[in-house]
């Protein structure tokens, strides 16, 4: 027999990425007193876990500068606690992201209501339908699996029926059943919003200067009939600064990279006559980049960057 923690741990790990570090948040803000020192403890916050970095609130502006060397310290502490390398790095939230920490501490979560008890046994199917799930039944040798799987057949047909009943309809790429109100099924919504970070990836990365609410009109413009939230917006803006935070090497900061001028601008939401070296600094210390050498541009990289394609 199982024990309960392991049941607990196999329950937590078959969770959704997103939901998984979720938990994993909810874990280090219980244990981030015991994890950290008091100084740390008192002047910076866990808020937001996604994709191994951990973000965090400095409420004390003066110790946001401090926060580069006590970075490898939070690291170990959280991945020895756990016992996992669950982050990698540690940097400050962004004020999208401390907005919504906020607003979701100003609403408690709204009570779940259990869902409601649904009967098949009113749903009837005709002969064409029953003998259809006992046609494929045929299929398999085993007798008793054949047996259950044609009741496992008629149960889905009967809970079709009946969603088809209650005002569910087809997906619109696929024919799977989804909810009134609903225009893709749970597959179907997740390959739609990953083709909907793609677009907004592209906008981000050709004009990274740009507010998110800019770069949703621009999205908006070019495709009406897809809707695309705000806060999406501002989730695929830090997408994008991992991504290319994460192929960034020393020779990029010493040769004056395209990849580091579109890193400072999607931070900073600045155009490029408006960016400076101090400000590239400023930005990489922010961002946790720890470069063995000062970075230095020529100020041409910046009057020239809107005419650069990407690769």
């Amino acid at each position: 027999m199982k024990h309960v923690k392991d049941v607990l741990n196999e329950a937590v790990h078959a969770l959704d990425p997103k939901d998984y570090e979720k938990f994993l948040l909810n874990e280090i803000a219980a244990a981030w007193y015991r994890l950290v020192d008091k100084n740390i403890y008192t002047n910076v916050q866990p808020i937001v876990l996604e994709h191994g970095v951990l973000f965090v609130d400095v409420e004390n502006s003066a110790f946001k500068d401090q926060l580069k060397f006590h970075a490898e310290e939070i690291i170990d502490a959280v991945n020895g606690y756990f016992g996992n390398e669950y982050v990698k790095k540690v940097c400050p939230a962004q004020a999208h992201q401390v907005a919504a920490f906020n607003e979701r501490r100003r609403k408690p979560p709204a009570p779940r209501k259990p869902p409601a008890e649904v009967s098949l046994d009113g749903i009837s199917l005709t002969d064409e339908e029953t003998a259809s799930c006992k046609v494929a039944a045929q299929k398999i040798a085993d007798e008793n699996l054949r047996a259950a799987t044609y009741q496992t057949l008629l149960l889905r047909a009967k809970s079709q029926k009946f969603k088809l009943a209650d005002g569910w309809h087809k997906c619109k790429t696929c024919d799977a059943l989804c909810a009134a109100g609903e225009t893709f099924c749970e597959v179907c919504r997740l390959v739609e919003s990953e083709k909907i970070r793609r677009k907004l990836f592209e906008i981000f990365y050709d004009t990274p200067w740009l507010s998110s609410e800019d770069v949703r009109k621009i999205f908006l413009d070019k495709f009406p009939n897809q809707q695309c939230p705000l806060d999406f917006v501002n989730s695929t803006r830090t997408s994008l600064i991992q991504l290319i935070a994460g192929r960034l090497t020393l020779d990029d900061a010493d040769d004056g990279s395209k990849d580091i001028l579109r890193l400072v601008m999607l931070e900073r939401q600045l155009p490029p006559d408006k960016v400076t070296p101090a400000i590239i600094r400023r930005t990489l210390s922010e961002l946790h980049f720890n470069f063995a050498a000062p970075v230095r541009f020529p100020r041409q990289h910046f009057s020239k960057f809107r005419t650069l394609q990407h690769k």
